[in-house]
């Protein structure tokens, strides 16, 4: 206990002589003594200050940075679903113009028409591919019969197989059962056109001396009954000429896509024709 007593007096001892001799050789420390001797501890808490200040804006810098981010995000969203708006939009008007176009075309088609159509909508196709064949919204209640042509402003499409009410079934030129009496424009050689397995389509019964060349058009002969004379059907692509046939044949072209039919034009009355002058064709 001594022991302790005494290093505490020289501890005592020692510090009051260390401040004795700062306060000795530092005359500024003399003149303002708790000045210099607070200083140091406004050093620590001015630090302290500064660091808390420090860490308060720091997290409200970070604060506002997500407020920022949060706003800039809801913005982008607002951004997006109003792009996902106008392209909608657009899609539906690029759509319309295009029915637009293609009823516009029907319509002068209809006016310039010398026998009776009426404009059908292309509701249904075979899905098995067996028959090709279309469906339209145009039947029995509008006056549409079994064999009347169907037709749109770039030629022959098909005929009326089948109708109710409400619509009617079209086997296409193309199917392996479709049967149209043709001619070749240039030779005026008659034929008969049918369907490929190929989705195209044959002129055959032609007669074997007849001169065909690629590229010839082949128009309706108006014979049968579904068609005026005159209407297009297609092209001829090869000539299939055989050494000792009774007649040749070629393979036409269609000048309809099929796959592409939207609307088509029912010919009520086949019986106008088509002046050759009218088609356009040479």
């Amino acid at each position: 206990m001594l022991r302790f007593i005494i290093g505490h007096k020289r501890f005592i001892i020692l510090l009051l002589i260390s401040v004795f001799v700062i306060f000795f050789l530092f005359p500024e420390l003399q003149k303002r003594p708790v000045y210099y001797m607070m200083r140091p501890f406004v050093y620590l808490i001015s630090s302290l200050q500064k660091g808390l200040m420090f860490a308060v804006s720091g997290v409200g810098g970070v604060w506002s940075g997500y407020i920022d981010l949060t706003e800039v995000r809801e913005e982008n969203q607002k951004l997006r679903e109003e792009l996902h708006r106008l392209q909608n939009e657009n899609i539906q008007l690029l759509e319309a113009k295009a029915a637009y176009d293609r009823l516009e075309q029907l319509l002068a088609f209809k006016t310039q028409s010398p026998y009776p159509v009426i404009t059908a909508r292309v509701i249904g196709r075979d899905p098995t591919n067996w028959y090709r064949t279309l469906m339209i919204d145009k039947g029995e209640r509008e006056g549409v019969t079994v064999d009347m042509g169907i037709s749109v402003p770039s030629g022959a499409v098909g005929r009326v197989i089948k109708t109710t009410p409400e619509r009617s079934q079209v086997l296409l030129l193309t199917d392996r059962n479709s049967a149209i009496a043709a001619l070749i424009q240039r030779t005026r050689d008659e034929g008969i056109v049918e369907g490929t397995e190929k989705g195209l389509a044959r002129i055959k019964y032609l007669p074997p001396l007849s001169e065909l060349q690629v590229g010839d058009p082949v128009l309706t002969s108006g014979l049968a009954g579904s068609f005026p004379k005159g209407m297009l059907i297609g092209r001829i692509h090869r000539v299939e000429k055989q050494e000792m046939a009774l007649f040749q044949q070629a393979e036409v072209i269609p000048s309809v896509d099929f796959s592409k039919l939207e609307e088509v034009l029912v010919i009520m009355s086949p019986e106008g024709q088509i002046p050759e002058e009218e088609t356009g064709l040479r």
